[in-house]
């Protein structure tokens, strides 16, 4: 079983067999317009593939596209879910186009409201198409807490992303090119703390961003009960050493901490790894072109996600017009407010107040 936490809500996951992970989600959709598809992928594996929607929800488009990109691929086997979405999806893409959850009542959610699930035979993981950033950000756990706590959430997860993203590659701008646009007791306190350092500043953040990530790595693949100690106190017994040892200052090390809990937030992996990549893109261009690089490398991110799409759904929307969709991407509306699926979606049946095939 693909164990994620669960604070609220069910406690079952997917597994390894597809046929127990449709059992999960018919136990919980009874309805008879729940429509369940199996294809074999794979000249030799020929791994079952089950697709699974809402015949009178999704729009006919998105599954047709789907069953498409499944039928054209040409492989000798199929492994995983991860290899599947790389090969449905463009390889220029830098970030994750399919959610990825191994909990069956976050499927559900994303099912009634227009989307199509994809579930591999022998892994413990449901696939989700089409997917935007927004519900790559939304955690599993939102739909169990009430709208305020949700909301508050989901807002600290945003911030998490924007600021683990940006803030590294923008000190290093601002205390490498632009000192004097510093407070003064601040720049001389981070210029006290300078002293004895035998690195410039943009060595000194590579440098604590990549002991940060190996931390961050080592955490992911030791056992839960481990991982998160090593996480722990390495960082405090690796950052503490540095700075006696004067190889980095403490305004350095207190950036990357910030950063990498900021990074913490997300709860898809995918994305995660993604915005840890282009937070060196975005560092590199800060360090040698200054701000001029940080708001180059900000729009090549800004211009990507703009292109990038989905099953036909563009990866930024709702952020683009008709803005109808905003304040359910941006916020977790109280559930006698949201009468309505997702118009970006472009559902059959746009309403929520019952299934038309009891």
């Amino acid at each position: 079983m693909m164990r994620m936490l669960s604070v609220r809500g069910q406690k079952d996951g997917f597994v390894e067999e597809v046929g127990v992970n449709v059992a999960l989600i018919r136990k919980r959709i009874k309805s008879t317009s729940m429509v369940y598809e199996t294809k074999k992928v794979g000249v030799r594996t020929k791994t079952t593939v089950a697709i699974l929607y809402m015949r009178d929800i999704v729009d006919p488009k998105i599954v047709q596209d789907v069953k498409n990109k499944l039928d054209d691929l040409h492989i000798d086997g199929a492994f995983s879910a991860t290899q599947l979405e790389e090969l449905m999806e463009p390889t220029k893409a830098l970030f994750p186009l399919m959610g990825y959850t191994g909990r069956a009542d976050f499927t559900v959610n994303c099912m009634l409201n227009g989307r199509v699930a994809l579930i591999v035979d022998g892994t413990p993981a449901a696939l989700i198409a089409p997917a935007n950033l927004f519900l790559l950000v939304k955690a599993p756990e939102d739909i169990h807490f009430t709208a305020l706590a949700a909301t508050f959430g989901q807002t600290l997860r945003l911030l998490g992303l924007s600021v683990s993203l940006l803030l590294p590659a923008f000190f290093v701008a601002i205390l490498s090119y632009y000192q004097d646009q510093l407070p003064y007791y601040l720049l001389a306190t981070l210029g006290i703390n300078r002293l004895g350092i035998p690195f410039d500043v943009a060595v000194e953040m590579f440098i604590a961003l990549l002991f940060l990530e190996i931390l961050r790595e080592a955490g992911i693949r030791l056992p839960s009960a481990v991982g998160s100690t090593v996480t722990v106190v390495g960082g405090l017994i690796l950052g503490d050493a540095a700075i006696r040892a004067g190889f980095l200052s403490p305004g350095i090390v207190v950036i990357g901490a910030i950063t990498q809990i900021f990074g913490s937030t997300l709860s898809s992996l995918s994305l995660a790894g993604t915005i840890s990549t282009l937070r060196f893109f975005l560092f590199i261009l800060s360090a040698t072109l200054g701000i001029y690089g940080f708001f180059l490398g900000l729009f090549i991110v800004l211009s990507h996600l703009a292109s990038l799409r989905s099953c036909g759904l563009p990866y930024l929307a709702p952020i683009s017009p008709p803005f109808k969709d905003l304040a359910n991407a941006l916020f977790r509306l109280p559930w006698p407010w949201r009468n309505t699926r997702p118009d970006m979606l472009k559902t059959r049946d746009s309403t929520r107040q019952g299934d038309r095939h009891k």
